[in-house]
């Protein structure tokens, strides 16, 4: 999702986020802004699941960074069907109800969340 920069919006230089400067600026959301955001829609990934939906090559460690941030990330490990149905253990990670607000207020600091 591109959204139009607001000036007011905090600085969107740590690596992974991208201005595009077009006729209007536009911002490209940091992976841990898709993922958290995803998460904060009530969804849980695999890492099989945020490579295909989220585009998110490295979901452990995104999750890692969503936890220095301050957000609680709940997982569990289960097996799933991997390369020629060989059984894959991975982990599945889901953002905890008591972390919702948190995460919000990251979020709405970033800009990238208008959400309850």
């Amino acid at each position: 999702m591109l959204e139009k920069i607001n000036p007011g919006l905090a600085d969107t230089s740590e690596p992974g986020c991208k201005t595009i400067v077009a006729s209007d600026r536009i911002r490209v959301p940091c992976k841990w802004e898709r993922v958290l955001g995803a998460f904060l829609e009530g969804k849980s990934y695999n890492r099989f699941e945020a490579e295909r939906d989220l585009h998110d090559h490295c979901l452990h460690t995104t999750v890692s960074t969503l936890q220095r941030k301050g957000v609680r990330i709940y997982r569990k490990h289960e097996t799933v069907r991997g390369f020629l149905g060989i059984p894959t253990d991975v982990c599945r990670y889901w953002l905890p109800p008591e972390s919702r607000e948190a995460a919000a207020e990251i979020m709405r600091r970033r800009g990238s969340y208008d959400g309850e």
